[in-house]
């Protein structure tokens, strides 16, 4: 295999050594490099990035070539082509409506009624659905050619009125005006297809121009055209009350044209319209007389996780347009609750709405609902919002994914769609725009990729273990490197507490450990704990798990009831916050099946991991060139917050590989400053900590990084390229003292729509879906990028997609060929399960990483509620309700609540938790 270091022109900075032979060497500390002489301190400083320099010079790596092995399987996919760009220039204009409109359905809704009642003339323009508009030809209202400003009326009758304000509904004006701003020419578009001409802004601007001209068609058809008959289509798309399914469309460079990317949006579980105790039943799956006996601490925690953030309405009053949002769970039940009357006095919740509305609560011993501060509400009041998703609500769940496994019949719902509801050639703007669509999905050849041999151990002797299908079993086998188990303890937090059935299933997981190599010591105590006090319970059970004295407790096994979130936070909080060990959480219903070997395998594997050991590795042959010199893998995802989630923060995790097999981590977590922020702004920190543990493992560092960046779109790559590289030089100036090590900066995309077919049933699993291993790097590919699509999982009961890889930055020249297989063997290293995964293993434990930190800050911060807000009929936020008896200054009120400035609880990971895979 030929050299790779020091080969690349496209580099960040100048300094490092072509040849680097220097193996072993030195990491700087922070204590070394302050006490350092002037001269180390000048060399440095030479090391760090100019930013301004970085940004100019920094370009997105080029496709070397194409891959060649494996065999060649046909597959549709669910791309359409465009046969011609438009062949028109293209007028940008800036829509600017007066007074203010901040909501897209209405912005949207003005701008269809102009063209409706043809303020465009004959002409057929497109929206953003913000404040851009496209047209062929330029614009003017009314057809007078110095007329860009017009005025526009609306009847909104379906938009929330107050009883007084009724009779002063008679319709809102606006006043649209037109600034041109620029006119787009897509012959650098053209270019950049015919690999004439780099990714550009102008190239940019031009896919910006094309995904608004796609995706308004469809949302203008839906919004105006033929409503009636639109929404009878897509009544057919209905699987379930409350769940249907979306269309979506992406435009994106491809091998020789343009490509449109169609696809449906998964089953969406999103309640109708109903009294929120109906919602309520369904969450706890108990009936609507029993919950008039009241609910239990954990119930309440379930619903508290549920329902924060729902938008609903009080039918009490008689005016169903009063609306509020759901910011808590009171600590009492409504029976003892009391509320603030209009002249200040305290009064019984239950005696105020019978003597206030005649209305007799009949579910007193629920907690009342906090919509506000001071202002709490009865949950048999409230009603919830239509069309709002309830992600605690699995019932139907099982069915929706039973829909979209079908991968024939997802093919076929495509295209009927694409021919009887998006109707590219029957479309007015296309016509105008001089677009041609082949509307026929394009077929193109992937690759089988051959795959990887793991070795454990059998024996003991190192033996191979081959894979079939992305699948493989540890029969007979052991772990390459097991860790005794000597002391550890296990709790339960189930309800039933059947003290036998828990016995039993130790008994199976003791003999399942000891299978697989561990060599389990001691018994571990059952010990039963209460779920009402936590911190206690798991401080019991890890003093119980020092039965060896002389060793610290290595694992706590927990057991809970099913489908409890709040408590299985709680617990990890507890264990890695404060206790600083590791926990297996099992729940209950998994003792329910008896012999069942592979999940106690799996269970076992993760054990394992967790206390220090190793499951298998790649064997010597499929380690490839990742063996030739000290390689280091990074993964790096970014977690955003929710609607419903508690600490409105960004937080990201990173993680780095510790050893020259690739299967042992370490992670580390930071929360953003800036909320949804595409950079991880502490890179550099957590980079230069990664190394300093992997040079602390190994004494020495690394000199080959592979860097896996997940959690972006196609419109960040570029700006989080140079930011992150930036970031990435500057911990590599602070760690190495001289060479610094090769860098290949990969984005793996999971979140995007694209689907493969094969052509062949033969190529097909069980489900119609590609087998694990499918490569594709041509076609729907950009041919002057380094980007593939790789379908490294086998499916199951779940979706199959690829992932997409695009190599943004490569200093360590690699072509098609190894990349792609690598990419792929590192899917089949994860230490909680014996199948291939999505993504690269390092990719997945970031991900672990950043998810179980925003778990653990959500718990600590469960009872840090922020001042709530009554949503009244025109938005506002009537603060002090019951303390302003003056109704239309409540209205005047602003809600200035700002998450992003909120004080929320951060829990600091324990030390002892740094170093261990307690993330699997």
């Amino acid at each position: 295999m030929s050299k790779r270091r020091g080969d690349s022109e496209n580099t960040l900075f100048n300094n490092k050594n072509p040849n680097n032979k220097n193996d072993n060497e030195s990491f700087i500390s922070l204590d070394e490099s302050e006490s350092s002489s002037s001269s180390l301190d000048q060399t440095k400083k030479t090391k760090l990035i100019n930013h301004e320099l970085a940004f100019e010079e920094l370009r997105i790596a080029e496709r070397p070539d194409v891959g060649f092995s494996g065999k060649t399987i046909g597959l549709k996919c669910n791309y359409l082509r465009i046969k011609a760009l438009p062949k028109v220039d293209i007028y940008h204009y800036k829509f600017t409506i007066k007074p203010f409109v901040q909501k897209p359905k209405l912005l949207f809704k003005i701008f269809c009624h102009l063209c409706l009642i043809n303020k465009f003339g004959n002409l057929h323009p497109v929206f953003d659905g913000k404040e851009t508009i496209y047209s062929s030809s330029p614009l003017t209202f009314d057809q007078d050619i110095n007329f860009s400003q017009t005025e526009v009326t609306l009847f909104m009758d379906e938009e929330p009125v107050v009883e007084e304000e009724k009779e002063e509904s008679k319709g809102r004006t606006w006043i649209i005006s037109l600034d041109k701003i620029e006119i787009v020419n897509f012959k650098p578009l053209q270019e950049y297809i015919n690999k004439q001409r780099p990714l550009t802004k102008e190239v940019v601007r031009c896919n910006q121009v094309l995904n608004v001209i796609i995706n308004f068609s469809a949302q203008y058809k839906f919004d105006v055209n033929n409503v009636e008959e639109w929404c009878n289509r897509m009544a057919k798309n209905r699987i379930l009350e409350g769940m249907n399914k979306g269309f979506c469309k992406s435009m994106n460079a491809g091998w020789e044209n343009m490509v449109i990317n169609v696809d449906f949006n998964e089953p969406d579980l999103r309640i109708p319209a109903e009294p929120l105790i109906k919602v309520i039943a369904r969450l706890l799956r108990k009936s609507e007389k029993n919950l008039k006996e009241g609910i239990n601490l954990e119930e309440r925690n379930i619903l508290e996780e549920a329902l924060i953030g729902l938008n609903i309405r009080v039918v009490h009053r008689g005016n169903p347009k009063t609306r509020y949002k759901i910011y808590g769970i009171a600590d009492i039940i409504t029976e003892f609750q009391n509320v603030v009357t209009d002249d200040g006095s305290l009064m019984n919740c239950e005696k105020f709405f019978y003597q206030e509305y005649k209305w007799k609560l009949q579910y007193v011993k629920l907690p009342c609902l906090i919509v506000k501060e001071k202002l709490f509400m009865p949950i048999e009041v409230c009603e919830v919002l239509s069309g709002q998703r309830l992600e605690a609500i699995e019932d139907n769940t099982g069915i929706g994914i039973k829909l979209t496994t079908e991968n024939q019949d997802r093919f076929q719902y495509i295209s009927d769609r694409v021919e009887n509801v998006l109707q590219f050639d029957n479309t007015e703007c296309f016509r105008e725009f001089r677009m041609e669509i082949d509307t026929d999905m394009m077929s193109i050849n992937g690759r089988l990729l051959n795959p990887p041999k793991l070795l454990c151990e059998k024996e003991g002797k190192l033996t191979e273990v081959k894979t079939k299908g992305g699948r493989w079993t540890f029969e007979n086998r052991v772990v390459q490197v097991p860790k005794q188990l000597e002391n550890w303890s296990v709790i339960s937090f189930d309800d039933e507490r059947t003290n036998s059935r828990i016995q039993n299933f130790i008994k199976e997981l003791i003999d399942t450990l000891n299978e697989l190599g561990l060599g389990v010591v001691n018994k571990p105590p059952i010990l039963v704990g209460n779920k009402h006090s936590i911190r206690m319970a798991m401080g019991i059970a890890y003093k119980k798990a020092a039965i060896n004295k002389t060793l610290a407790p290595q694992l706590i096994v927990v057991i809970i009831t099913n489908h409890s979130k709040p408590l299985y936070a709680e617990i990890k909080k507890v264990a890695e916050i404060e206790l600083g060990i590791a926990t297996q959480v099992i729940t209950s219903d998994k003792m329910i099946f008896r012999y069942n070997k592979p999940l106690l395998a799996n269970i076992g594997l993760k054990i394992n991991t967790k206390i220090g050991g190793k499951n298998f590795q790649l064997a010597d042959e499929d380690m490839g060139f990742l063996a030739d010199i000290p390689t280091m893998l990074i993964g790096a995802d970014n977690s955003h917050p929710s609607a419903l989630c508690k600490v409105k923060k960004s937080i990201c995790g990173v993680s780095g590989s510790m050893d020259s097999s690739l299967t042992t981590y370490v992670g580390r977590s930071s929360v953003q400053k800036v909320l949804f922020n595409p950079f991880v702004e502490n890179l550099e920190e957590m980079i230069y900590d990664l190394l300093k543990n992997y040079y602390d493992r190994n004494q020495k560092l690394p000199q080959r990084i592979l860097y896996y960046r997940s959690g972006l779109n196609n419109n960040q790559f570029r700006d989080v390229l140079n930011i992150e590289c930036i970031s990435l030089k500057a911990a590599f100036a602070r760690s190495y003292q001289s060479s610094m090590p090769t860098l290949t900066y990969i984005i793996a995309e999971k979140s995007q729509h694209t689907r493969f077919l094969p052509e062949n049933p033969e190529d097909a699993d069980q489900f119609g879906h590609p087998r694990s291993g499918i490569v594709v790097d041509r076609g729907i590919t950009i041919k002057q990028e380094f980007d593939f699509y790789l379908q490294s999982h086998p499916s199951s009961n779940a979706q199959s997609r690829p992932t997409h890889y695009h190599v943004l930055y490569d200093e360590n020249n690699f072509n098609s060929e190894e990349l792609q297989s690598i990419t792929y063997k590192l899917c089949f290293l994860s230490s909680s399960c014996t199948h291939a995964i999505s993504m690269p293993v390092c990719i997945s434990y970031a991900s672990g990483v950043a998810n179980r930190y925003r778990l653990i800050c959500n718990a600590a911060n469960r009872d840090n509620h922020p001042d709530a807000m009554d949503i009244d009929e025109n938005g506002n936020d009537n603060n002090n309700h019951h303390q302003n008896n003056n109704r239309n200054n409540k209205k005047n009120k602003k809600n200035n609540f700002d998450d992003n400035n909120c004080q929320y609880i951060l829990p600091i990971p324990n030390e002892k938790c740094q170093n261990m895979m307690y993330f699997v």
